[in-house]
């Protein structure tokens, strides 16, 4: 396959009674998170959504064995799945970040305080997960390592073109049962003083989904903008990445799954791959046409360069799951 520089993922997907990502409590009844949308014809509209958030979290959770099993570096933080990855459990790094340490210059020792791209440098060979799914050092100085995957809120499409909802949310009653013992401090023999009443929300809808992987930027440090883990890592952490990605769609975790585990009913959409420094483009699923959308914005971008962006439509998940598999299995990160 020719080389990729990013690829972009728009699809709908459409899950039921499902609640990964709620806004919080209130009394003992639980809050679903909702957000405010424009729809495609220019109407406020209010639906069901899951941040961008919780979606990359899900990523990560996925890709940390992945890179594990072909054996990418990995701080302790990262292997214990410390949302501060090199940060976290690496007195080491502390250590570099905030002391002087010795640097050869021109072949002669010279002892100082590392640099900023120092820093980032060893942040992106000691930890591909930092590499990969970004992170911030506040030791001393902010150095920030953006994430090379970027998702967008997924959020329920509000209505079809007869005004039927398409994204709906319903309260359910569930009664917890308190064991023996606890009874008196709630009420003794009561039905509330035995079992603990609260309600819980679930939602079912078709759902919008865009994502970005920004490849060439694995391995760059984008300070002195050059590339500091060799290609044969970075085509192996892009392939761990795309993988991933695929294992996102095949299992969106979050809270409540274990009783309220998302039925993954359809998935449909778009990916799409740049060969070049033109962006892999993006339409939101909101908008009826997207994935016309893209093929038209394909075919502009490759009058621009000759091949520069391939568009690949699917209409199942078991599809969508094959065309990223595919590109993962072959991909090539741009060499520098």
């Amino acid at each position: 396959m020719a080389t990729v520089s990013s690829l972009s993922l728009c699809a709908r997907i459409t899950l039921d009674l499902h609640s990964p990502n709620n806004e919080g409590t209130e009394g003992n009844q639980q809050q679903t998170r909702m957000v405010h949308i424009i729809d495609q014809r220019g109407r406020r509209a209010v639906v069901n959504g899951i941040s961008g958030d919780m979606f990359k979290h899900i990523l990560v959770e996925h890709l940390i064995p992945l890179i594990e099993a072909v054996g990418q570096p990995l701080s302790p933080g990262a292997r214990a799945h410390d949302a501060d990855r090199i940060n976290a459990l690496n007195p080491a790094f502390v250590d570099f970040c905030e002391s002087e340490q010795e640097f050869m210059v021109d072949g002669r020792p010279e002892r100082r305080m590392a640099k900023e791209s120092e820093i980032l440098t060893k942040m992106l060979t000691e930890c591909s997960l930092t590499d990969l799914a970004g992170a911030l050092v506040t030791r001393g100085r902010a150095i920030g390592r953006k994430s090379v995957v970027e998702f967008g809120w997924v959020v329920g499409l509000p209505e079809d073109g007869a005004g039927q909802p398409l994204t709906i949310t319903e309260q359910y009653f569930h009664v917890k049962y308190a064991p023996e013992g606890r009874g008196a401090a709630a009420g003794d023999e009561t039905v509330t003083g035995k079992q603990a009443i609260f309600h819980r929300p679930a939602s079912s809808g078709i759902y919008a989904l865009i994502a970005n992987l920004d490849l060439y930027r694995i391995g760059l440090n984008d300070i002195s903008r050059q590339y500091v883990v060799e290609p044969a890592g970075r085509q192996t952490r892009a392939r761990a990445l795309i993988q991933a990605l695929a294992s996102t769609l095949l299992k969106p975790s979050g809270a409540q799954r274990n009783t309220q585990n998302p039925h993954i009913v359809a998935c449909e959409g778009v990916v799409a791959v740049a060969s070049t420094s033109l962006p892999a483009p993006t339409v939101s699923p909101l908008n009826d046409g997207y994935r016309q959308q893209i093929a038209q914005s394909a075919a502009v971008l490759n009058q621009i360069r000759a091949g520069a962006v391939t568009a690949q439509a699917f209409d199942t998940l078991p599809e969508g799951i094959g065309v990223l598999a595919e590109i993962a299995k072959d991909v090539e990160v741009p060499k520098g």
